[in-house]
């Protein structure tokens, strides 16, 4: 059975299923990309690793801890629409191709980075009014990436068709975008008990090992979380699609 698109729109349980068989059937064969999304999040710290700074919050401060900031968001910007390419094809049962992907993550990385600007700002200026607002702008340009990646659409245009996807269904998303972000909370918490655990077994281990054991456990809770959020999107992403009238048709 096709996973995406699908066949009709569907009910809140409906989405979640596909979103748990998308990444079940997808996850071996994205893992190289959400590993690689997490190590690319993490930059950061392995600069203040490199540099003898403590292992604290990243803030950039001078030209190369910025390039670092930068590369780091452009890199895991750039595996996320990886990310979704690959599941869509799974989805399919089309073929999946890492040369096909990459070439159009590289094709569509300038403007996915103008879509996440002005996304960051329109979130951000929601916050500064009031916080409800800003979550709402959250939710509702929930799809503009898999609508940018996925439908070749522009910054612009893939805000506007995110915020007509969101008309009539900003509750029932923003329900299943909880769902989805709790069970990913529960999974990092029996991520860090794990981590927990292996700590009280290294207790005579130098810093240098608990260091590198925690950066296993987080390197591998991203690897999975990062395609199961990836699932999530391109399964709403699809189900929106299925149940609202085209944009271009309305206009």
């Amino acid at each position: 059975m096709q996973l995406y698109p699908p066949a009709r729109a569907q009910s809140i349980p409906e989405v979640l299923d596909t979103a748990f068989k998308l990444f079940s059937i997808s996850l071996l064969k994205v893992l190289p990309y959400g590993m690689l999304g997490t190590l690319a999040g993490q930059l950061g710290n392995i600069y203040n690793l490199a540099t003898g700074r403590p292992l604290q919050r990243f803030l950039p401060r001078d030209p190369t801890s910025w390039l670092v900031f930068c590369a780091s968001i452009v890199l895991s910007l750039a595996l996320w629409a990886a990310v979704l390419l690959r599941q869509r094809a799974i989805a399919q049962g089309a073929p999946v191709s890492t040369q096909a992907e990459l070439t159009t993550v590289v094709r569509r990385l300038p403007a996915l980075l103008g879509l996440i600007v002005l996304q960051t700002i329109a979130v951000a200026a929601g916050l500064v009014v009031l916080v409800v607002p800003g979550v709402y702008i959250g939710i509702a340009l929930l799809v503009t990436v898999p609508a940018l990646v996925l439908e070749n659409q522009g910054p612009i245009e893939a805000m506007k068709l995110s915020l007509h996807l969101m008309k009539g269904n900003w509750w029932r998303t923003f329900a299943i975008f909880l769902v989805s972000l709790v069970i990913v909370l529960v999974f990092y918490i029996l991520g860090g008990i794990f981590a927990g655990i292996v700590a009280q077994f290294e207790r005579g281990a130098d810093i240098a090992v608990l260091t590198a054991t925690s950066t296993v456990v987080i390197i591998s809770l991203g690897a999975v979380s990062t395609p199961f959020f990836a699932a999530m999107t391109l399964a709403i992403f699809g189900d929106l699609k299925a149940r609202v009238a085209p944009l271009a048709v309305i206009a």
